[in-house]
């Protein structure tokens, strides 16, 4: 057992400690909108469109135009909160978004990434984002990007879940409107082992996610697998750094705070014993 778990912790030595996925990457959604809407779907009050986005945009009074040449992020197409108007008081009610498969268990995390630009009154609106009903992103403070941002989000909190929905929102309800929110070249990714990488006796994490990896002081476990279950992590030379169990939840957190590098955690269940490599820092 322990020769095995050397050699699995070996093959993380290669790991980059700031890389997303340490092994490979899983594309499961890439839009840069120029043939097409790239899929997502518009409920609610119709602020949300998908066209050319200009370099000509109606000022904050929404009066007249003014010159602002930041187009599109690449191209010339995405979506925007009305590609060439401000956008309406219509409260949380305008909404865009997409759905994304995270059920499959080789998945060690997810992300998503995309492009936006915004200029919105945030004294009294605000832009979020939430995933399955949950707000993951929240921007009620910065105004005016000026410039187009990338924004990551951590999708690793849904992993196991076939039907993940990840949603825009500009929330709006006063009389002060601006040119809104832009979104182009959006991407969900998933991180999976290298081939060959679990070489273990045991049988590979089916039912047992860990993110975030690599994890910098807090790391969060998630397992499907029933009754009693029992955890322990080892380091780089099988032996056991930590040891604990999962309380009968099916979510729960690991304190790693001073530990660094490849290690294995490892569950046990009553039918079986189950790894998962992660990353720490």
């Amino acid at each position: 057992m322990q020769r095995n778990t050397t050699l699995l912790l070996a093959t993380c030595l290669s790991l980059g400690a700031a890389a997303q996925c340490p092994d490979s990457t899983a594309m499961l959604f890439n839009s840069d909108f120029e043939t097409g809407n790239g899929g997502l779907v518009t409920s609610g009050y119709p602020d949300w469109e998908h066209g050319a986005i200009g370099t000509q945009l109606v000022d904050s009074l929404c009066t007249s135009t003014f010159n602002n040449t930041i187009g599109a992020h690449s191209g010339t197409q995405g979506w925007g909160t009305v590609l060439r108007d401000c956008y309406h008081n219509s409260g949380d009610t305008s909404v865009v978004g997409l759905t994304v498969d995270l059920s499959d268990p080789a998945y060690t995390g997810a992300e998503l990434r995309f492009w936006h630009w915004w200029e919105v009154f945030t004294n009294f609106d605000y832009i979020f984002i939430r995933v399955n009903g949950q707000q993951v992103y929240l921007n009620n403070s910065q105004q005016f990007s000026q410039v187009w941002v990338q924004q990551t989000i951590d999708l690793s909190p849904f992993l196991g879940l076939s039907a993940v929905n990840i949603t825009f929102h500009l929330y709006a309800t006063t009389v002060v409107n601006k040119a809104g929110w832009y979104l182009d070249d959006m991407q969900v990714t998933a991180c999976l082992p290298s081939s060959g990488s679990t070489a273990m006796d045991e049988r590979p994490a089916v039912g047992l996610w860990a993110w975030p990896n690599p994890a910098e002081g807090t790391l969060h476990v998630r397992s499907t697998g029933p009754g009693p279950r029992s955890w322990r992590l080892l380091d780089l030379g099988g032996r056991e750094v930590l040891q604990g169990s999962s309380a009968g939840a099916d979510t729960w957190t690991i304190d790693t705070e001073g530990l660094a590098g490849a290690h294995v955690l490892e569950l046990r269940t009553p039918r079986q014993v189950l790894h998962r490599r992660v990353l720490l820092r």
